[in-house]
């Protein structure tokens, strides 16, 4: 059997205007749109602009046409609510394909995983999530956004990467910072913080670490740290927000002690020589000046460049050789190693026993 639809089942996908109803009534009677306009008390103004489709048909003015024209206020009402009904469906429809598509550019799985957005696939809800997290207005403000970051990229080219899903990063970073009600950056008590950090290097995660937010906090600067996602290479950031307060963010990319104490103490450089200034730091970006500047601090802090430079003289090899060094100066070997490999003194394929391997606690 065949299922035939009822009438009132069946509606159609488009509407007119009643501006063009009534066009068609004027002009079925002769009438110029001046002389209506004095018949049913508007202006002439308002009728052109209700005839050219940009302004509605009010209850008021339905009353009016039905006693000019005789056709029922309550018909003009429907014509107008219906044309309403179609626009904002197309407006819906229009704004559900923009939502698709500005949701593809982030990384929405990862941002539900956090908690940052809402467990649906409902696109407008999602939109609306991330437009809150992202603390804009719509859409379009998403670059003044990044602006607003003013981040000193330094991007790998050998990866990569999507400005979209480093500025997510970057905020769920700042997220957290925001809820450490930290006081306004000490310079002095974040020198003496750093001094102390680099006593932690031989420590375990579960005492440096607590140690680290706690030596940080007190000085104005969130330490946090946020699982790297998908189309970012970040190791860490450095930048300032609510003015005079800091975030080091860390990324744990790696995994191992001699990229975490080194991002640290990098991030940290950032902070002390560069106040003001916003940077994250992929994996194998290239360095500039400033960036130089950082590992030159982070190098004298950790082990003293001129140290450092007659170590290597020595030609080390041997774990022995870096073991008893590390020893002295008083930080972990696998720092030491790490900084071996990254200047080429040994192949990056040695002396990785030395190193010790973190990762999230879950």
């Amino acid at each position: 059997m065949v299922a035939v639809a009822k009438k009132e089942d069946w509606a159609p996908d488009w509407a007119t205007h009643p501006g063009e109803h009534l066009a068609e009534y004027l002009e079925d009677r002769g009438w110029s749109q001046a002389e209506f306009s004095r018949l049913a008390d508007m202006s002439p103004k308002h009728v052109s602009t209700i005839i050219n489709g940009t302004n509605p048909v009010t209850a008021d003015t339905a009353l009016k046409l039905e006693r000019v024209l005789g056709l029922k206020a309550s018909i003009w009402a429907g014509l107008q609510a219906k044309w309403d009904l179609y626009e904002a469906k197309a407006v819906n429809h229009q704004a559900l394909a923009d939502a698709d598509e500005v949701l593809s550019r982030f990384p929405i799985k990862e941002l539900k995983d956090r908690g940052v957005l809402p467990a649906t696939n409902d696109n407008g809800r999602l939109l609306s999530s991330l437009l809150e997290f992202f603390a804009v207005g719509s859409p379009h403000a998403f670059g003044a956004r990044w602006a607003n970051l003013a981040v000193h990229h330094r991007q790998s080219k050998a990866f990569e990467t999507s400005q979209y899903h480093v500025a997510a990063w970057l905020l769920l970073g700042e997220k957290k910072a925001r809820g450490m009600n930290l006081p306004a950056f000490d310079a002095e008590k974040f020198a003496n913080a750093v001094l102390e950090i680099r006593k932690l290097t031989t420590s375990e995660p579960e005492t440096f670490y607590p140690r680290m937010v706690d030596l940080c906090g007190s000085a104005g600067v969130a330490l946090v740290l946020e699982k790297p996602i998908s189309k970012t290479c970040l190791f860490g950031s450095a930048r300032w927000f609510e003015g005079d307060r800091a975030i080091i963010q860390m990324s744990l990319r790696m995994k191992s002690n001699d990229h975490f104490w080194w991002t640290f103490f990098h991030e940290a450089a950032h902070i002390t020589l560069h106040k003001g200034r916003a940077f994250a730091d992929d994996k194998g970006g290239e360095g500039d000046g400033v960036e130089d500047e950082a590992d030159s601090w982070a190098e004298e802090i950790l082990v003293g460049r001129a140290r450092f430079a007659a170590f290597r003289k020595t030609n080390p090899r041997s774990e022995f050789a870096v073991k008893a060094f590390a020893q002295q100066i008083g930080i972990h070997p696998g720092i030491i190693a790490g900084m071996l490999q990254h200047c080429g003194a040994i192949p990056y394929r040695n002396l990785n026993g030395l190193k010790v391997r973190y990762d999230w606690n879950d």
